[in-house]
């Protein structure tokens, strides 16, 4: 005879076997849940703890590259990690994969102290949440709301850690597949900026927005390799980082930091605790309130061009996954500035091909005027002293041996010029320094250069007590009848030109600066510098003096192999002044 169970009982059953049926369906749809992670962990924890009538569930979710269980709470709530080498109950349900209960939790083991520390358990159901032989992690109801956990309750929660591990799984799985369909997106996005035409700053841009849409983050900026200052430089356009912040957004690679160790080693690196993080730059920590940084190389080779920084993570935290992604991007989009770069040092350097090949042509064309015209007069007055010797008188035939010589001196200068500047680049040109007075240079060529002043009226603006120099006199000469011929070239008839000097200091040592101004027609400030390129012809009016285009290229190249400098003042129809440093001798005696 088979004794029946009370009615009350079999009822109480069958309302908990439709309770679980409702809870397995209700997780069962949770793998189509489209939303944050934590609203998973927050429904399932809501069913579980409904059914097996808890206080409180907590799921430990196994995090097997740092061999530990981090605890998830209701409403999301992401709490500390468990060492799953720490003893206690919870960690003997992971290892032993079997379910357990107690309703009298003590505190004799560190694992079960910590529960009661920080979940208030006394009583306690796990089960851990298998998937095959994989263990997912450990599901457990804390402090029964019927005064004690049963059996039943243990077998319940058992059956549903099964479907949740199944969820959990699921919902990793759909939620892998979305993104790598949303990575490739991107990829594809990225790809189509390698043909695109658009300027650094518009490739930047777009290839920022692509890694936010695909990473979510605060805070993203590209930085640049500047080779002169051996520094990470932020370009913009930037995400989420504002102009100020921008301008001090600079990385030097002598200092030790999250960013120039992956620029150094090519690998990408990340902390999740930046604010007390010594690797993380203090500056950028505090300018950018970094909590979470990820840094990836923008590399498509063993060295770097820059970096991409991205700041605080929207979940709180970046992940294995972020990190490999991050760096995959990385790659593409250090392909596709490389790419970008590349054509514009290609256009510059055609540009540069092309603007050479124009001085060239320019040069050979002035070369062959400036040769033809004294070849012609020596040639033609040659003819006329050997065909009419006799029938010009003495003072005719000293007013065309004069031209002659005159004639011959301007081929010999622009020999010397072309032999000074061959020299110069073969470094075979010599110097003879010692002690020199700018007064006796100046003085004697303005006696012998007569020309100078033929048109224009030369000042001399030399104080007294001026300190020797310690140069080559004959080169020293060279420098100041370029400068002067230069002054004269490009000023108009009847101005002033005047040459002074004084006494200066440059970094702890003694220098004269020696100045020739003029009222000419002045350089514009993008042709301050390559005013001072070999052949170097700028645009200026009809009525200028040609020129070589050498004079300033050979008087540069003295002026430093003398130790000295070269620079220009100027302003477009105002006039320039050229400006030379030469070492003084009595500092050079004594070094």
């Amino acid at each position: 005879m088979t004794m029946r169970e009370p009615a009350e009982t079999m009822l109480t059953r069958g309302e908990s076997h439709y309770d679980e049926l409702s809870a397995l369906y209700e997780i069962s749809a949770l793998s189509a849940l489209r939303g944050h992670p934590s609203e998973l962990i927050d429904r399932i924890v809501h069913i579980v703890r409904q059914v097996i009538g808890a206080e409180r569930v907590l799921l430990f979710l196994y995090d097997a590259d740092a061999n530990q269980l981090r605890l998830h709470q209701e409403r999301g709530e992401e709490g500390e990690a468990f060492p799953v080498s720490m003893p206690g109950l919870i960690n003997r349900v992971l290892y032993g994969r079997s379910p357990e209960l107690t309703n009298e939790l003590t505190d004799q083991e560190e694992g079960d102290a910590q529960l009661r520390l920080r979940a208030s358990a006394a009583q306690v159901a796990a089960t851990p949440l298998l998937l095959g032989d994989e263990v997912l992690g450990v599901l457990a109801g804390v402090n029964s709301m019927r005064g004690s956990f049963s059996n039943e309750d243990l077998r319940s929660l058992s059956i549903l850690g099964d479907r949740i591990a199944v969820t959990l799984e699921n919902t990793h799985l759909l939620r892998s597949l979305e993104r790598q369909v949303r990575e490739l997106e991107g990829l594809q996005r990225l790809s189509r900026l390698l043909t695109s035409g658009g300027t650094l700053e518009q490739v930047i841009e777009e290839s920022i927005r692509i890694t936010t849409d695909l990473i979510g983050c605060e805070k993203v900026a590209v930085l640049l390799y500047d080779e002169q200052s051996d520094e990470l430089v932020a370009h913009p356009p930037v995400i989420g980082i504002s102009d100020e912040q921008l301008q001090q957004l600079r990385l030097p690679l002598s200092e030790p930091s999250v960013g120039s160790t992956v620029f150094r080693t090519n690998t990408a690196l990340g902390s999740n605790e930046a604010a007390t993080d010594a690797w993380v730059s203090r500056t950028f920590q505090k300018l950018l309130d970094i909590r979470s940084l990820l840094v990836v190389p923008l590399a498509t080779g063993p060295r770097p061009i820059g970096i991409l920084k991205l700041v605080n993570a929207t979940n709180g935290r970046f992940d294995e996954v972020d990190t490999n992604y991050a760096a995959l991007l990385g790659h593409q989009i250090g392909a596709i500035l490389e790419s970008h770069l590349s054509r514009t040092r290609e256009q510059a350097l055609v540009r540069k091909l092309k603007e050479v090949d124009r001085t060239k042509s320019e040069f050979v064309s002035m070369l062959a005027h400036e040769l033809k015209g004294p070849m012609t007069t020596v040639l033609g007055f040659s003819h006329t002293l050997r065909e009419q010797w006799e029938r010009l008188d003495e003072n005719k035939r000293d007013q065309v041996l004069e031209i002659i010589i005159k004639e011959v001196g301007r081929l010999s200068r622009l020999v010397n010029d072309l032999l000074d500047v061959s020299r110069m680049e073969a470094g075979t040109l010599r110097y003879d320094l010692e002690p020199t007075d700018l007064h006796e240079i100046v003085d004697s060529l303005l006696v012998v250069h007569t020309s100078l002043r033929a048109d224009h009226f030369i000042v001399d603006e030399l104080p007294q007590g001026l300190p020797k120099v310690m140069a080559d006199k004959d080169r020293v000469r060279q420098v100041i009848i370029n400068l002067l011929t230069n002054a004269t070239r490009y000023s108009p008839v009847g101005t002033t030109i005047t040459i002074g000097a004084s006494p200066v200091e440059e970094q702890g040592q003694r220098f004269v600066r020696l100045s020739v101004r003029d009222e000419g027609i002045g350089i514009s400030p993008d042709d301050a510098e390559r005013v001072f390129a070999k052949f170097a012809m700028l645009p200026k009016p009809g009525w200028t003096k040609k020129g070589t285009g050498l004079g300033l290229f050979i008087t540069k190249g003295i002026v430093q192999a003398m130790g000295g400098r070269i620079w220009v003042e100027s302003e477009v129809g105002r006039g320039s002044t050229f400006h030379v440093t030469l070492r003084v001798a009595e500092d050079m005696a004594g070094s």
